[in-house]
């Protein structure tokens, strides 16, 4: 058995109890054995001393894709070869986990697969909980309209075009076939083109509540990408368990998602990067009431203080980077960046943030008693970092990650 003891860092567990300062930390081959207080320990331990370093549970990222894209081109993404997508998505599953992501929600043709093999140790990557391709309507979010539709069919990376409650319906039960973890769906558009507008609903209630009670009957959560209000509206009245982006949720909704339990993932870090490729439309009667030299600017200002509302509602918010592309959103750092926005512009706290980055999002993937917080019989999933992330969330970055551990085993340590 091998027997690792961190000795004199600060401990932040991730269940938002207060740190404990010269902690102890003890890993018993893949599992937590002890996290809290110092006290005396046996030989057989190897000590591992972080003095003046914090130790903490390593982080989740909600929401990215595997795509294996190497550009932010539309059609790029599905002209790239299938095969050539699939060797760049398995690098991607490195990036995250060489970059303290832990465990990560995902959506693409290559994550199932993935998670696999990284189940079967025969590749290392972060824990991955995965949909398969999602659903889109045709001419939406996942439909690269340039192209033909059959191009799309045999290699767009993250979606499938499905349109219909009964051919939803169908469709969930061929991914089933796969083995998902969860199922993904995009209600509204995303901001490409002309028929990809981001406030506009892509999915009706009934195809939404279709999905959700297809899903239902086996158990199986359903993610839903949802920037416009129709779309988050219908979907929290289906009862999804996750909205994704949700730029537009108002007080209607807001309530909705508190009573059923929906979790909330903003990725507002992505979204300043997004806006620089895609602006998002100009809409007065909505973004004069918020500050902002642009229209860009105004947009993320109201996006952050739809986030506040949320929290104060007592939303789950978790932690989502949407990375896609190593090159445009940076697998970990967009994540981390993602922290930064949390508290720097959306006035959330330190340790909130750092609750959303772990536990919150471990709850939302359904691996809380897996892992997510550092309590004894959960993964030994854990980073030691220099600094406190609790005086400067910035503390939290990839060059002050000392030590990297997942399962157990060290993939970083300086």
């Amino acid at each position: 058995m091998k027997k690792v003891a961190f000795k004199g860092g600060l401990l932040i567990d991730g269940t938002g109890a207060e740190p404990v300062v010269n902690s102890l930390v003890l890993t018993e081959d893949d599992k937590i054995a002890y996290a809290g207080a110092d006290k005396e320990i046996g030989p057989d331990y190897e000590v591992v001393d972080i003095t003046g370093k914090t130790i903490m549970p390593g982080l989740i990222d909600s929401h990215l894709h595997f795509s294996g894209n190497l550009t932010d081109d539309d059609s790029d993404w599905v002209l790239e070869d299938v095969v050539q997508k699939t060797v760049v998505a398995v690098q991607q599953a490195h990036e995250c986990l060489e970059n303290g992501l832990t465990t990560v929600g995902e959506i693409s043709r290559s994550g199932i697969q993935i998670r696999n093999m990284v189940e079967a140790g025969v590749m290392k990557g972060p824990r991955v909980v995965a949909t398969g391709l999602g659903f889109c309507r045709t001419c939406g979010h996942g439909d690269s309209h340039k192209l033909p539709s059959y191009y799309n069919d045999e290699s767009h990376p993250w979606a499938e075009r499905v349109d219909g409650p009964w051919d939803l319906r169908k469709a969930v039960r061929r991914r089933l076939r796969q083995n998902p973890d969860a199922i993904k769906i995009w209600s509204t558009g995303g901001g490409i083109w002309r028929w990809d507008q981001k406030l506009d609903q892509h999915y009706t209630l009934e195809e939404i509540q279709a999905v959700v009670d297809e899903c239902r009957m086996v158990g199986i959560p359903v993610w839903s990408h949802a920037e416009g209000y129709g779309g988050a509206l219908d979907s929290a009245r289906a009862g999804v368990h996750l909205i994704i982006h949700g730029q537009t949720l108002n007080d209607e909704c807001l309530d909705i998602m508190a009573e059923k339990g929906i979790y909330f993932c903003p990725t507002i870090q992505f979204l300043n990067e997004w806006f620089k490729t895609y602006a998002p439309p100009y809409i007065p009667e909505v973004h004069d009431q918020y500050p902002g030299d642009t229209v860009a600017e105004k947009e993320l200002n109201r996006v952050y203080a739809n986030l506040r509302k949320a929290k104060a509602k007592g939303i789950g918010l978790t932690i989502g980077s949407d990375s896609f592309c190593s090159s445009l959103t940076p697998y970990g750092t967009t994540a981390i960046g993602e922290m930064y926005s949390f508290v720097e512009k959306a006035g959330i706290s330190e340790m909130d943030t750092i609750v959303a980055a772990t536990k919150v999002g471990a709850e939302m993937l359904k691996v809380a008693d897996v892992t997510g917080t550092l309590e004894e019989g959960k993964s030994a999933d854990l980073l030691v970092i220099d600094g406190n992330p609790l005086e400067n969330i910035r503390n939290i970055c990839v060059e002050n990650m000392k030590v990297i551990m997942k399962e157990g085993r060290f993939v970083k340590r300086h």
